[in-house]
Parts: structure tokens; sequence; C-alpha cells
């Protein structure tokens, strides 16, 4: 298997250099990627490949059927960009003003296009039915991923791969965990109170020591009611009320971001920061508003396909790393709500290139593009194993 798939990979060298370059000089925004997704449409019809009908928005997800019998795989590539003005000097830069590709996105996409144009040259490998899974808007929330499982993208699919570049990780490693990112949530708390004058404060509900009072005891919430072993933060990010020295406000605001590692802790630091911030506002006669936000649940990794994908990644002679937990979000866990699924990152940075350690979401970020090669290796492998080929 190895020598195929390196061989397969080689022969895309070029074509999927060629495709990012494109991609990475013309980004665009979270649910405005029209031309991106009109690109995409035109490769996969030069290819011959079928798009789904009644996709929503400007995802777009093209169909090969093999002629034998295998098993259907969902095969995932965000290509959305950030409003991050590029400051890398590349023949490749961006040229559209302050968006720029700054989280590979790109790398995903083109390395999709070449997957789907190496099963189109050798047919005799698709068993089954290949969805390709091109998804917008994966940076903004509500994400691509939820609509698309609306759509029924994930319906008669038997499990689902994905990847994601990775800066700062070297090439040749693969990270591959079990809970591969966290599930998050925002909240708002709006105090009212009674506003006045400073001289007079005793005629007046000072909504601003409430909110004070309430963004202290949310601080003590997550070691109070979340297992010490569950990775979970609780952030109180701001307090807004007042501008005027001797002016008591009406109204104080405050809120913050949520993220835990086990979608079921979400529910109960939802449910516990609104028993809290109610019980003291009221304590104090006050009253107030307790609004939430959903954003991406956790992304769990399937456990029979990691095992899988660390057989393809370690025969491949690549090295397998488990990553320290994070708390960042991904809404490939949608897909993973639906059927199994398996969500890798292949590292991007060269030691002798200081460039491809930036931090993703940075002006200067930037890959070691042989990671390329590694990411269309281990998408061709899976596949090949997957479909009882290796």
């Amino acid at each position: 298997m190895k020598e195929l798939v390196k061989q397969l990979a080689a022969e895309q060298k070029e074509t999927l250099r060629e495709t990012r370059h494109y991609l990475h000089m013309h980004p665009e925004l979270s649910f405005e990627e029209y031309e991106t997704s009109a690109y995409i449409k035109a490769k996969l019809a030069e290819l011959g490949i079928p798009l789904a009908e009644g996709i929503t928005g400007t995802s777009v997800v093209g169909i090969i059927k093999g002629e034998q019998d295998g098993p259907v795989i969902a095969c995932r590539a965000d290509f959305d960009a950030l409003p991050v003005d590029e400051e890398n000097d590349l023949p490749y830069k961006s040229v559209v003003p302050n968006v720029m590709h700054a989280c590979g996105h790109d790398t995903h996409a083109a390395t999709l296009l070449s997957f789907a144009e190496v099963l189109v040259k050798h047919p005799e490998l698709v068993r089954g039915t290949v969805k390709l899974v091109f998804q917008a808007a994966e940076e903004k929330l509500p994400g691509g991923a939820v609509q698309l499982v609306k759509d029924g993208v994930m319906d008669d699919v038997d499990f689902g791969f994905g990847f994601h570049s990775a800066a700062g990780v070297e090439l040749g490693k693969v990270e591959i965990a079990e809970i591969d990112s966290a599930a998050v949530g925002t909240y708002e708390v709006k105090i009212h109170g009674k506003g006045g004058h400073g001289s007079n404060s005793s005629n007046t509900i000072n909504p601003m020591p409430i909110a004070c009072l309430v963004g202290t005891a949310l601080n003590q919430l997550r070691p109070e009611k979340i297992s010490p072993l569950h990775g979970t933060t609780v952030t109180v990010a701001y307090v807004h009320g007042g501008t005027i020295p001797n002016i008591i406000p009406a109204e104080a605001v405050l809120g913050g971001n949520i993220r835990v590692l086990h979608n079921e802790d979400l529910e109960v630091i939802i449910s516990q920061i609104e028993k809290i911030a109610r019980g003291i506002v009221e304590a104090w006669g006050a009253t107030c508003d307790v609004d939430f936000i959903r954003g991406y649940p956790a992304n769990v990794n399937d456990a029979k396909l990691i095992d899988l994908a660390k057989k393809t990644v370690g025969e491949l002679g690549y090295e397998i790393v488990v990553p320290p937990q994070n708390l960042g979000a991904e809404d490939f866990a949608y897909y993973a709500l639906e059927k199994p699924c398996v969500y890798i990152h292949v590292g991007g940075a060269n030691p002798a290139d200081p460039r491809t350690y930036s931090p993703h979401h940075s002006k200067g970020f930037m890959l070691d593009e042989d990671m390329l090669d590694i990411a269309l290796e281990c998408e061709l492998a899976f596949y090949l194993k997957a479909t009882g080929q290796a």
C-alpha cells in the first residue's frame, strides 16, 4: 500500500500546489465563498464528477460511485478564509485586502480535489461511494456543517474522514486524539436596576456591583459543578455599564465564553449560569435577562476509526502524536454526531523555517507545502484501508 499511495500522491504534486496557490490567492469569507464554490464546481465538472442536489448555500458535494460494492464514505474539506490581512511575502499571497487563508482551509480543499482526481483516474480503486464534501463557513457560527447535515449529506454515509493542517506541528507528525475539539457556547447577562444620582444612591438599584458579584460567582462555577477530569473553562470576558462617575446606570451587562470537552457538560454549565445569575440579581432587588448561544459541539472521534487511522499513518511511515487536549472548536463535530467519523491533524512546520510555526489565524500563518503530499497520502491510504484494499 505504501508504495502505491506515495506514487499516486507524487503524481498530484504539481497540481496540488497549483490548486492550493489559486485558492490562497483568492480567499473568501464565511458564507461569501461564491467564487471559490464556482471554482470547485468547475474542477469537479472537468473530472466528470456529478454534484449532489439540494445543497444549501456555497457548499459543494461531489459524488463518485464505483462499480464495486463498498461503504459510503464522506471526505470533508472546508474552504472559507478569515478577515486577516496577510503579511507573508509569497508569490501566491492573498490578493484580497484583509482576507486571508490564515487557517489552512485552502490546503484542505486542494487536497480533496486531488484525492478526487486520483479516484477518477483510477476507478479500480473506488469501492462503494465517495462523497466529496466541500464545506463552506467553518469559521463563523452557525457554521456550514450543520446545514449540510440538515441537507441530508450524512443520511446514507457509513463513516466520515477529515483532516486539518497544523502549523507548529512538524512535518511527518500526525495528531490523532479521542476528543479532537471542544463544545463551545457564549452567555450574556443583562441586569436591569434603577438608575439615579450618586448623591442619593439609596433610591437606586445599582447594577454594577451586582454584575461584579455575578461575575465573581461564575468564576467559581467550574470547579464546583464539573469533574476535574473534564476539560472545562468558563470566562467572564466583559462587564459594561455606566460612563459618568456620579450617575448610577440603570443597566449593566456581562458575558463570556464556555468551553467543555464533554457535550453534556455544556448544558450543566448553562443551567448553572442562569440559576446563579438570577439568584444574585433577584437577591439585590434587580431583574435580568440571561441569553445563551450554543456553538459547535465537541468533536469526538470514533474509537475504531482512530485505530484505523493510526494503522494507516503508521504504515505510511509517519509519526503518530497524541496531542495535548485543547479547547478549540471545529464544526466537523456535527458530522461525528450523525455517523462514526475521524478527524486528524497533519503537521506543516519545518524546523528550518521559523515562519511555519506562526499560529493559526495570524497574519504570518504559513505552512510548509510538503504537508500537502502527506495529507493526500493519509487520505488515500485511509480510504484504501477503509475499503479493504490494504
